[in-house]
């Protein structure tokens, strides 16, 4: 089988790099891949093409270019692609996918693979899914939660053609990582977020939160992995804060698991997430976790379980918890326990499993 899968670009945020890890699973086994994303740059053409997979960087010249759709239909026909699946709904990669099949004299079956949920900084993009099933352009669209599932569906997306399929990880390279040196000095606890910065994860509520426990002690310091996390932007941000001796900023990392190992705290300040890959890794890892209490992380965590949550937007709430994580080491080596029995259900066997039965039965009309 054949499979397209058409990204916005390749960077590396946590749809992209599931959409990596499911390529590398099943490339050369029960699929051959073809990457393609309609904006040109990003991290992952690399790794993409590592795995094996044919590669095709960068589609669309501009914005809403007209040729975009002309060109993947082209790898459709020149490829014989069988299947095509769109990652995240959004963004400008579902308007190429479903169009290209057009062009292409193809009735190539397509499949959403959805990392978003319809509101916030995505903005509610059901009723574009609803129109291209209506059309025939979209046969079905893949959820990560029960709850996103839930939602698609009240928003009237037929319930059988959107599958639960769990984002998985790989929980062996995070468990053996060794620590990486983030420029942390000795005798000083690290809290780490891994969040590329973009509106719904809420860097100025964790600004805020470090300005907080910094005027409580002095025996932390917060490093800041992600694409534009090294930005001008931010560190102005950082400076207005008064946080340029407690702050790193470290920009894309290519080490993940070694900056989790190198971490006594993960945190995640974030106002709008369906799932997230990050939390999974620091699971991994063994790192205990304070995230925003927001219907998100429902079915990854419970409060004082598996991890610590805290109110969405309220620096003070975060403070706490983060505190709470670097002083009470017997809650710490609790939450990890649990954290890790958690991890059962996001297998990263799983969900290639689940996709490669999910592709046979679209590939032969059963769906």
């Amino acid at each position: 089988m054949r499979v397209l899968v058409v990204m916005s670009k390749f960077v590396a945020g946590g749809a992209e790099t599931t959409a990596l890890r499911l390529i590398d699973a099943l490339h050369g086994r029960a699929c051959e891949f073809v990457a393609a994303a309609v904006k040109g740059g990003g991290e992952l053409a690399g790794p993409l093409r590592q795995t094996g997979a044919v590669v095709y960087d960068g589609l669309a010249k501009f914005k809403r270019d007209p040729l975009g759709p002309w060109r993947l239909a082209r790898i459709i026909r020149r490829r014989r692609i069988d299947v095509v699946i769109c990652v995240t709904a959004p963004r400008d990669a579902l308007f190429y996918s479903t169009l290209a099949g057009l062009p292409a004299c193809r009735c190539v079956p397509t499949i959403c693979w959805c990392h978003s949920r319809p509101e916030g900084q995505s903005g509610n993009f059901v009723p574009r899914l609803r129109r291209y099933r209506k059309m025939g352009l979209l046969q079905s669209v893949v959820c990560i939660t029960g709850a996103q599932r839930r939602m698609l569906v009240d928003l009237g997306l037929p319930r059988r053609r959107a599958p639960l399929i769990r984002n998985g990880i790989d929980p062996t390279r995070f468990a053996e990582a060794s620590p990486v040196d983030l420029g942390v000095p000795a005798g000083v606890k690290t809290i780490v977020q891994v969040a590329n910065v973009m509106p719904d994860k809420d860097f100025e509520t964790l600004l805020a939160a470090g300005r907080l426990l910094k005027q409580r002690r002095g025996d932390f310091r917060i490093v800041l992995a992600g694409r534009g996390t090294d930005s001008a932007e931010m560190s102005a941000q950082i400076k207005a804060a008064d946080l340029d001796d407690t702050i790193i900023c470290a920009g894309h990392r290519d080490d993940i698991p070694g900056v989790l190992a190198a971490a006594d705290v993960f945190v995640l300040s974030t106002k709008g997430e369906v799932s997230s890959i990050a939390v999974l890794e620091a699971f991994a890892s063994g790192t205990p976790v304070a995230v925003s209490d927001i219907p998100a992380f429902d079915e990854m965590l419970i409060d004082g379980q598996e991890g610590l949550r805290a109110e969405a937007g309220v620096p003070q709430a975060l403070a706490d918890a983060m505190e709470k994580l670097l002083d009470d080491q017997s809650l710490a080596a609790k939450l990890t326990a649990n954290a890790r029995q958690r991890l059962r259900r996001y297998e990263l066997s799983t969900m290639v499993g689940r996709f490669d039965r999910l592709l046979r039965a679209i590939s032969q009309n059963r769906l």
